[in-house]
């Protein structure tokens, strides 16, 4: 495709040349009935002509593609994290006292949600990868909104303990069709960014349920015939309902079948993302990949970090409310004061993402840096007396939530194979349930408000991740060196060729490197 030509040819004219992709008459030969092509080159079947974009274009598409699957994607993560944590601030709420909960009982409902998220993973990689990712992942949406509003009918362990169960079965799919979503539609440079958009709906969710709880505790105007924690289940289990009925009819299954783009458009789409080298859409389960997953040691890094951040994330998600009633706090007060930890987490987050845009391969730097500060953040509750102290000890640890963001924008990243990518990301979320399951039982009742042995606990996982992303940034390092000297060194801005449409992993493909 003369590269070296036409990237002179642009600094003699200093004007941007039109992308250009050759869709050669063998592309459909060889590879359009094989089934280890990957789904997109579909799109170019017949074209035996260079096909050529803007940058212009390929603008006006990320536009298109922030405006509306990202915008989708954000609302999601803002429900999904509204229904799954409003557990916290209905356990301040009367729920405890109406569910007849004592001892270990609501750590065990907390944690019976990630039982189901870890019995529907296997499945749910299967069902994402074999049926229309909107039809789908919409009627899970739905199904996770039916089970919030039954959640409000719940008067037992038994009948609360089960309809968190389902909760987690039917929010299984979230994290691993959002994180397939991001390397479909960006490009490697522009996922870190994107992932923390998305990621931002859980704060936004939780300044919303915040301020919601905050409304309705010592309300007058509810009368008797819902109790306060009932109020919130009846809120937005309705309202996923309502989104996921949506999701089913106008979430794209891909983006050769983007409703809001033009057929060119979604050329376009295409080729700005299959520069990135790991797939896009395959309907073909290959087994290979998935034994090359289970045997690489990327995504077991990705697993261990995403059970160690979750002893921080679960513990906070489930006990934040609780902790800062041992502050002083009433439990009006308690989800008022919520708004700092939400304000923090989602600071974090979007100040991630523009670094890691703006500065390429800090993902793993910004994550240590991150786990530092929950460290010192942890110190600070534990150690010191002055409430004013610990709080803002609190609060900083809602900067926990960066690495488990940074991890899923790297499975996007660094995972080619599109088998390979679903099997990671089953991965990423089992360690994520584990972690969940684990960390409620570190919080014991009879330690309430205070809960020190999990704050220990906090310590050790905090201070794991930091050895972890560091071994994990060493051994990346070392393997971009090696493969540089074993072949042409690989940038995810040059042009596509025919070889981007074939469904490889990054272990089959030697011109990969992966970001850091």
């Amino acid at each position: 495709m003369h590269q070296d030509s036409v990237q002179q040819d642009r600094v003699l004219e200093q004007a941007p040349e039109p992308e250009k992709l050759v869709v050669a008459d063998d592309l459909k030969e060889k590879h359009l009935h094989n089934q280890q092509h990957d789904d997109s080159a579909e799109l170019f079947a017949g074209d035996s002509f260079a096909f050529e974009y803007t940058e212009e274009e390929a603008t006006k598409v990320r536009w298109k593609l922030d405006l509306t699957m990202l915008a989708m994607m954000t609302m999601s993560y803002f429900l999904c994290f509204i229904d799954k944590v409003a557990l916290s601030n209905a356990s301040i709420l009367g729920l405890r006292t109406d569910n007849h909960l004592h001892g270990q009982q609501y750590s065990w409902v907390s944690g019976i949600f990630y039982f189901g998220y870890l019995i529907a993973q296997y499945p749910s990689s299967i069902l994402m990868q074999k049926l229309p990712i909107g039809r789908y992942f919409g009627g899970m949406v739905a199904l996770w909104g039916v089970t919030t509003t039954c959640m409000s009918a719940t008067n037992s362990f038994a009948s609360l303990a089960t309809a968190r169960f389902f909760l987690g079965v039917f929010e299984s799919c979230l994290h691993p069709v959002l994180t397939m979503l991001v390397g479909q539609y960006w490009t490697r440079r522009e996922q870190p960014l994107r992932a923390c958009i998305w990621w931002a709906g859980g704060p936004l969710g939780g300044f919303t349920l915040d301020g919601i709880a905050y409304a309705v505790s010592g309300s007058s105007s509810l009368g008797s015939k819902y109790a306060e924690w009932q109020v919130l289940f009846l809120i937005f289990g309705p309202i996923s309902i309502a989104w996921g009925v949506l999701l089913f009819f106008i979430l794209p299954a891909s983006p050769m079948t983007a409703w809001f783009l033009t057929e060119r458009e979604r050329k376009v789409a295409v080729m700005r993302v299959i520069k990135n080298h790991t797939g896009i859409e395959n309907r073909n389960y290959r087994l290979y990949q998935v034994k090359e997953c289970l045997t690489d040691i990327q995504p077991w890094i990705f697993w261990s970090l995403a059970l160690l951040q979750c002893v921080v994330g679960s513990g906070l998600t489930n006990f934040d409310k609780i902790v800062l009633t041992g502050l002083g706090y009433d439990e009006h007060e308690a989800s008022k004061m919520g708004f700092g930890g939400d304000g923090v987490q989602l600071f974090s987050i979007i100040a991630t993402g523009v670094i890691t845009l703006r500065i390429p391969n800090t993902r793993i730097i910004t994550s240590i840096v991150s786990n530092i500060i929950v460290i010192i953040g942890a110190c600070l509750v534990s150690t010191q007396t002055n409430n004013h102290t610990r709080l803002a000890g609190l609060y900083i640890m809602y900067v926990n939530t960066v690495t488990y963001g940074m991890v899923m924008s790297l499975v996007a990243s660094n995972i080619g194979g599109f088998t390979k990518k679903a099997t990671c990301s089953v991965m990423v979320f089992v360690g994520y349930a584990v972690g969940q399951i684990i960390a409620p039982q570190f919080f014991r009742d009879s330690e309430k408000p205070s809960y020190p042995t999990g704050f220990r606990a906090f310590y050790v996982s905090t201070a794991l991740m930091v050895v972890i992303l560091v071994g994990l940034y060493v051994h990346l390092w070392r393997e971009n060196a090696r493969r540089d000297k074993i072949s042409t060194a690989f940038n995810p801005d040059d042009e596509a060729d025919m070889g981007a449409f074939l469904d490889k992993t990054d272990k089959e493909q030697t011109s990969f490197r992966y970001v850091l």
